[in-house]
Order: structure tokens, then sequence, then C-alpha cells
């Protein structure tokens, strides 16, 4: 459960940090600093959920670790941008307002500027297709890397 909570924590941390990176550089009109801006913010999550599940699996390595355990780190990491991916999905359904957008820009910050790059609108129905699938993917990239560092660290450990 500890493991768990930090994952969550991780997530925090990297809102916190690229929600300051985004709002920071977010004034340049200029295309390269905005596509810069999307690497160096995913690159954060990235790096803060693969920390996350290096530290997990430094944690159970004692116990006993597992695949499911490994994925459960996993599925913490990407339990939020996942979620508001749904969401996202829901308000193009309209099942949600059409301006949940510019909430989803906000509540997942790691993606803002790739948000931006996709559409800069705010309406749900202004986010192409093609959007919506590199937003899913982007969602489970957390998932992604944290197994993979905790399977990485507990390979090493043996």
């Amino acid at each position: 459960m500890k493991t768990i909570l930090r994952m969550l924590g991780y997530w925090l941390l990297a809102e916190v940090l690229t929600l300051f990176l985004d709002l920071t550089l977010s004034f340049s009109g200029s295309i390269l600093v905005r596509v810069l801006c999307s690497i160096c913010t995913v690159g954060i999550l990235l790096g803060l959920m693969i920390q996350g599940g290096y530290a997990a699996a430094m944690a159970d390595r004692k116990a006993k670790p597992s695949a499911i355990r490994a994925l459960l780190h996993g599925l913490t990491g990407a339990a939020v941008p996942c979620v508001l991916w749904g969401m996202l999905l829901a308000a193009r359904a309209g099942l949600l307002p059409d301006d949940y957008y510019r909430l989803y820009k906000l509540l997942c910050a790691p993606f803002l500027s790739v948000c931006n790059l996709i559409s800069a609108d705010i309406s749900a129905g202004s986010v192409p297709v093609w959007g919506m699938a590199v937003l899913g993917f982007l969602s489970l990239t957390p998932c992604a890397a944290a197994v993979a560092a905790y399977a990485v660290t507990l390979k090493r450990a043996e």
C-alpha cells in the first residue's frame, strides 16, 4: 500500500513540475519551443514513473515480487491519466460538458503542451481522432515506464 501511495506521489510531483514548466514556456508562440516543452514534460513524467518503479522494486525485493505487483505499480502510475483520458472520451461523446478539454489540459499537465499542439481550442470536439489516439497512447506510457523499471531493477538485484 505504501508503494502505491508513493507512485501517486510521483504522479503528483510530475503534475506540479510539468505544470510549472508548461506555464513558464506557454507564452512562446514558437512551434519549436512548444515541441521541446512537450518532449521535456513527457520526459519528466516518464523519469518520475521510472523512479517510482525502481523504488517499488527496491522495497519489494525482500518480499515475493511478482509480475502482478509490477503491473499494479504501473497501473497506479497510469490511473490518473487513463481516467482523465476516459473522461475526455466521454466529453467527445457528449456525456460530459464539451469544454472539459480545458480542464483535461490542466489536470494532465505532463501532456498540456502536447494537447496544445493537437488542438489549442477548449472544446473536446475539436480534438481529432488521431489526437485522441496520441493522448490515449501517452496515458499508457507511465504504466509502461514503471513496469519496465520495476522489472529491470528486480532482474539486476537477483
